[in-house]
């Protein structure tokens, strides 16, 4: 069965990654479209628009939404935007614009949290509190768009500040996705108590028997979060000063132990199954990155609201590879074995 994969660019602003199934002529193809980051407009704005045209267009599909689904600023004296929803008309704004464009849509939608959503903490219980109240926003609003498949049920996932793993089969079967809370992680990471080692445990034994059953029944395997294990961009840049003297600002940065631990500790997971279709997409990064290394496929599609220049542009093999953008990352990769496709739809050289 062919395998398509493809990451949308319009330059600079539309960023949707979808994961294509072909099927039999008869039956349209099921589509997996994933943006990241998307919370920082007030507005529905062209990125969200033409996801929205998308959507309606492809009703044997899901989207998924890869965390921070919302950005407000904390301090209105410096320039920083810590926070995440807060009930203010300007979060409910920038919440509504990226549900608005699940009007009249008939797949699945999903929301996964970032660590703008648990507002950066890592207390959990102040974190939690942040978190549950643009949960229970988003809810509560999906309830009301009826032609949703799963508007009354799991369209936040993990709930309740939960870590996961929580699955979803998709495509008749074919396809399962796995949504992680990867900043739940990297805080139970950076936890000392045996508490928090059996919390620790308890996510990645449960992920490790997911894996295997997907992997048993041959299905095509899609792990969701919000932090990348493989990426080159702000956040995978040297601990600066302000990073390594305060916990909360280090945690987005892949250098940071916690979030080094995770990320390893997921990386590992992943390979020992030996999987061809198994792929890896998360968001923080505000660019298009891809990554193949040791048979998986590592995906960044955080560019739905903000768009930030990856600098990084070594290629492994440059017959293999080629760089399409030079504002935002792209790769173009065609493997004869997963047909794998990576298309820049407009703005590109």
């Amino acid at each position: 069965m062919k395998f398509k994969v493809f990451l949308l660019l319009l330059f600079c602003s539309f960023t949707v990654s979808g994961f294509i199934f072909s099927q039999t002529p008869e039956v349209p193809t099921f589509k997996l479209f994933l943006i990241g980051d998307a919370g920082e407009g007030d507005t529905t704005g062209a990125t969200l628009h033409d996801l929205h045209i998308q959507l309606l267009n492809n009703p044997n599909s899901a989207v998924v939404f890869l965390g921070d689904n919302c950005y407000v600023r904390t301090n209105w004296f410096l320039p920083l935007e810590v926070g995440g929803y807060d009930g203010s008309n300007t979060a409910k704004h920038r919440i509504m614009a990226q549900l608005n464009i699940l009007r009249g849509y008939k797949g699945s939608a999903f929301f996964v949290p970032g660590n703008h959503d648990w507002w950066n903490h890592i207390n959990l219980k102040q974190g939690k509190k942040r978190l549950l109240a643009e949960q229970k926003f988003i809810q509560d609003t999906l309830r009301k768009f009826e032609t949703i498949k799963n508007h009354d049920e799991g369209t936040f996932l993990p709930e309740n500040g939960e870590a996961g793993p929580i699955s979803k089969d998709f495509n008749d079967g074919k396809t399962r996705v796995i949504f992680l809370d990867s900043y739940r992680m990297i805080i139970e990471e950076g936890r000392k108590g045996a508490d928090d080692s059996l919390y620790r445990a308890s996510f990645y034994n449960e992920l490790k028997a997911q894996l295997t059953d997907a992997t048993k029944k041959k299905e095509k395997i899609i792990v969701v979060a919000h932090h990348p294990i493989h990426a080159k961009g702000k956040h995978s840049l040297p601990l600066v000063l302000l990073e390594r003297i305060n916990r909360r600002a280090a945690d987005s940065n892949t250098n940071y132990p916690p979030y080094n631990r995770m990320a390893t500790h997921l990386d590992s997971l992943l390979k020992e199954h030996h999987h061809p279709d198994i792929y890896y997409v998360a968001g923080h990064e505000h660019s298009l990155e891809y990554f193949f290394n040791d048979s998986l496929h590592y995906l960044v599609s955080g560019a739905g609201s903000r768009v930030d220049q990856v600098k990084y542009k070594a290629v492994a093999n440059p017959e293999e590879y080629t760089i399409w953008n030079e504002t935002v990352l792209m790769y173009h990769r065609v493997d004869n074995k997963s047909e794998l496709q990576i298309h820049c739809l407009a703005g590109c050289d």
